[in-house]
C-alpha cells in the first residue's frame, strides 16, 4: 500500500516540477505551447528533433533547465518502479522486515 502511495506522490511531484520547469523556459522567451511540451518531453525522457527542440538547445539557460528536468525525470522513474516492487514484494527476513537479497552481488536491502 505504501509503494501506491508513493507512486501517486511522484506522479503529484512530477506534474508540479514540469509546471516550474515551463514558466521557466518561458523566463527565457519560448511561448506557452512550446515551453510546456519541451518540459514534458524532456521530464519524461522523449526527445524528439524538431525545430522546436534546437531552439532549447541554442539558448545556454534552456539546456540547463532541460538537463535538469532529464536527471529528475530519471530519478522520478527509478522512485517509481521501487515503489511498485516494494508495494507487491512480501519476503520477511528472520529480523521482520522485509528484505531483498541479491546472490550476486553479495548484498542485502532492508526495506
Amino acid at each position: 500500500m505504501g509503494g501506491i502511495i508513493l507512486v501517486i506522490i511522484v506522479v503529484f511531484v512530477s506534474v508540479m516540477i514540469r509546471n516550474v520547469a515551463m514558466v521557466a523556459l518561458q523566463l527565457t522567451g519560448l511561448d506557452s505551447p512550446t515551453s510546456s511540451f519541451q518540459a514534458l518531453s524532456a521530464l519524461t525522457g522523449t526527445g524528439f528533433t524538431t525545430r522546436e527542440s534546437e531552439l532549447v538547445v541554442s539558448h545556454p539557460m534552456r539546456r540547463k533547465i532541460i538537463s535538469i528536468l532529464m536527471v529528475i525525470g530519471n530519478a522520478g522513474a527509478v522512485v517509481v518502479i521501487a515503489g511498485l516492487v516494494s508495494s507487491f514484494l512480501n519476503v520477511t527476513s528472520p529480523l521482520g522486515r522485509a528484505a531483498v537479497y541479491y546472490p550476486y552481488y553479495s548484498l542485502v536491502l532492508y526495506i
